[in-house]
């Protein structure tokens, strides 16, 4: 049990150590709340003890509490839930599941239940699953909030809840998980209402379920002719089905409000989804689909359209433009070059992605399809392409970007190719113009900017601070000969990633403010001693790739930046060492992965260092005094030579099928677990297993309380060992 301040919070966990795993409830008190803390220890036990050691069950109900109020009869009502104690419900629900879905509001029921639509090996993404709670009518429209906010809300309370796992690749907790467990609930909870089938269990249909509201079909599923019988669906979702005929479908659809047939090998679909007249969400992404029928102007409830990805599309109709009531349309990944003259009309979109740059020159007055963006005074996402199509910036101007006072996610992309790029000064100075008129709200929060190949930055992008709610900034395929000044300014900046900038070589104070003059703003302060603000206040996740002939970055250790930092990534550049102020400053660092630094020498000096992945650092020596480094993941650094001051270290996962012997460095390494991936002369030399000479690869190893080796005999065909120390156990196919 512990309680530990935090800034103005107090976190009280109660723990239980069960084997390896410790289980805590997290519950968030006022600095007052001593008494509290200690009122709440006898219920947080009886709570844990009610979930019978089980970490899914106590990570639940942690989340539970969390949402809860922070008095003790608030526990109290949790810890008595006659859920805990009925009898009627099957062994293969989890009572602390059960307790904490009967907490929830009924729409978070509605939600959360809807979530298990989706097979385990599918990313439940934040945007695709409240369109489709929207589409079903469990989020209203009101006058103080749109639905997407809403559902938004409603998707991280699930988070929150850890009803949800977020899966951290995804930025900002976008795409999630459903635990076994938690699904197997949520399908007996909705059994009557709706069904899913996977791969292997064809449907049994029983007494009942001739009104199934709620169909969700995974891969492949021979008997259709059962789903044939439904009468009233309002949810039909394939998922990566063989070639489905739909239309035989049709008849029994007429009430469907969702039709998503994801990765379906589905090549027409037909003129009769006319007859679908509740149908708001369709979404064909992946599909072989060549065309939208012109019927689909008849779904005057339409609101959410996905094509992401439908390769074989070229076109869309006219008849589109009828869907007055359309929020959201997906082009990305189509080959549709055009939209209708009139776009513009459908004035309730908050969303669109794979927005096409074209124009049509056949008329009096040229027309853009940008300018169709101007009347869009709703947007709340937008995602522009082929902006290397814009003749002039004043029509790039014509998109308004600046005025929408809703936009927070902007992603601009350029078609970046070598013709374009050979263009004479004329054309460089066209799309510098056109950047510089696509200047975003001050309201925005994501910011991408794709394959820009204007050398000069425009003037709204040298003046970043002003964008004081941007969290997310990303420039890819990036011409310019610096970075936008004053990034370190940005007070809510928590992820910046540069990816392809070739003709960046020096990254200067600059980054942290900005400067006038050539001189950074408020550095002498800093440099004598005054105060400062710390720059980049909020970052967490910071990468630098591709950046080819970087050979310095400039940070003394006297410019505070950077403390939130916990992951850094740095790959293809010519670093000849890491800057004193990122190892000085950046005491949140947990993550770091270094690539292809052709000259660095060496990584040291991060205190809280947890995890070092280093590939082909040809020139890396030394890796040392980073006290709390537990893993390193190591391939092809053949100079390394020294691993020392590194107490914590547990782990190396080491990687190199051109190297005769193993690293000397292993043998002074007291390590709980070795993975090696060598090539099979390498390993059979391990498994000889001659202790006895002071120079042989087992005796570099033996210390080693488990190892698992792999030997490449070719890309197709290993053998491997495995070996623990205690107990002894050894096994090898070398021989056979």
């Amino acid at each position: 049990m512990a309680a530990t301040c935090k800034s103005n919070e107090k976190v009280f966990a109660i723990s239980t150590i069960s084997s390896k795993d410790i289980l805590s409830i997290h519950v968030v008190l006022n600095d007052n709340d001593e008494s509290l803390v200690e009122g709440l220890k006898d219920i947080g036990m009886e709570i844990i003890e009610r979930c019978d050691g089980l970490p899914l069950a106590v990570k639940v109900v942690g989340g539970l509490l969390l949402s809860k109020g922070k008095t003790r009869g608030d526990w109290l009502d949790v810890c008595s839930n006659v859920a805990w104690s009925m009898t009627t419900i099957s062994d293969d629900v989890n009572q602390a599941v059960y307790v904490s879905y009967e907490e929830l509001p009924q729409v978070l029921k509605q939600c959360l239940l809807y979530c298990s639509l989706f097979p385990k090996d599918v990313l439940i993404k934040s945007a695709d699953i409240v369109n489709m709670w929207i589409a079903e009518g469990f989020i209203h429209i009101t006058s103080m909030k749109q639905p997407e906010d809403l559902g938004a809300e409603y998707y991280k309370q699930l988070v929150s809840r850890n009803l949800l796992d977020p899966d951290y690749r995804f930025y900002d907790q976008k795409a999630c998980t459903m635990h076994d467990v938690i699904r197997s609930f949520s399908q007996s909870v909705v059994k009557h209402e709706g069904l899913f089938v996977e791969e292997g269990h064809n449907p049994s249909f029983t007494s009942g379920t001739s009104k199934l509201r709620h169909l969700s079909i995974s891969k492949n599923v021979t008997e259709w002719d059962a789903f044939h019988k439904q009468a009233s669906p309002r949810t039909l979702i394939l998922f990566e089905s063989p070639r489905v005929d739909l239309k035989g479908f049709w008849n029994n659809l007429s009430l469907l409000r969702v039709l998503s047939l994801q990765g379906v090998n589905v090549v027409e679909l037909p003129d009769s989804i006319s007859n679908l007249r509740h149908l708001r969400y369709l979404g064909l992404a992946g599909t072989s689909i060549s065309g939208i029928p012109q019927g689909i102007g008849d779904l005057m409830f339409m609101q959410f359209i996905e094509l992401a990805d439908c390769v074989k599309i070229s076109h869309v109709p006219d008849s589109i433009l009828k869907l007055r009531k359309l929020r959201y349309i997906n082009f990305a990944g189509t080959n549709i070059a055009s939209i209708p003259r009139g776009f513009g009309k459908l004035e309730d979109l908050v969303m669109i992605s794979g927005f096409p740059t074209h124009s049509d020159d056949n008329t009096d007055q040229v027309w853009s399809s940008l300018e169709e963006l101007g009347p869009l005074s709703r947007l709340t996402m937008l995602v522009i392409e082929s902006l290397e199509k814009a003749s002039s910036g004043s029509v790039a101007a014509r998109a308004k970007l600046s005025s929408k006072a809703h936009l927070r996610i902007l992603n601009l992309g350029f078609t970046q190719n070598r013709e374009v790029e050979e263009q004479n000064n004329g054309e460089q100075e066209r799309i510098e113009e056109v950047l510089g008129n696509l200047c975003p709200p001050t309201c925005i929060e994501q910011l991408a900017i794709i394959g820009y190949f204007g050398h000069k930055l425009p003037q709204w992008m040298r003046m970043v601070p002003v964008f004081t709610f941007l969290k997310r900034l990303e420039l890819s395929s990036y011409a310019c000969y610096e970075l936008p000044s004053g990034l370190g300014q940005l007070p809510s900046l928590d992820y910046f990633w540069v990816d392809q900038a070739p003709f960046i070589k020096y990254i200067g104070h600059g980054l942290h403010m900005p400067s006038i003059g050539g001189r950074d703003i408020g550095l002498d302060k800093t440099l004598s001693g005054g105060a400062a603000v710390v720059a980049f206040p909020k970052l967490r996740k910071l990468g630098f790739q591709g950046i080819l002939g970087l050979t310095e970055w400039e940070w003394e250790q006297q410019i505070p930046a950077m403390t939130t930092l916990e992951v850094l990534t740095i790959v293809n550049c010519q670093l000849k060492y890491l800057p004193p102020g990122l190892a000085h400053h950046a005491n949140a660092l947990r993550e770091l992965d270094l690539r292809n630094l052709s000259h660095l020498v060496s990584i040291h000096n991060f205190p809280s260092l947890v995890e070092l992945r280093i590939v082909d650092n040809r020139t890396l020596e030394r890796i040392y005094n980073n006290p709390n480094l537990q893993h390193i993941y190591i391939v092809s650094c053949p100079g390394l030579k020294v691993l020392e001051d590194l107490p914590s270290l547990q782990s190396i996962e080491w990687v190199d099928v051109t190297a005769q012997v193993l690293p000397d460095y292993l043998r002074h390494s007291k390590l709980e677990k070795l993975i090696v991936q060598c090539y099979i002369s390498l390993l059979k030399l391990i498994s000889l297993q001659d202790a006895n000479s002071s120079e042989s690869e087992w005796g570099k190893i033996q210390h080693v309380h488990q190892l698992k080796a792999t030997g490449y005999i070719s890309a197709e065909e290993t053998r491997y060992i495995s070996y623990t120390k205690e107990p002894y156990s050894y096994k090898t196919d070398i021989g056979t």
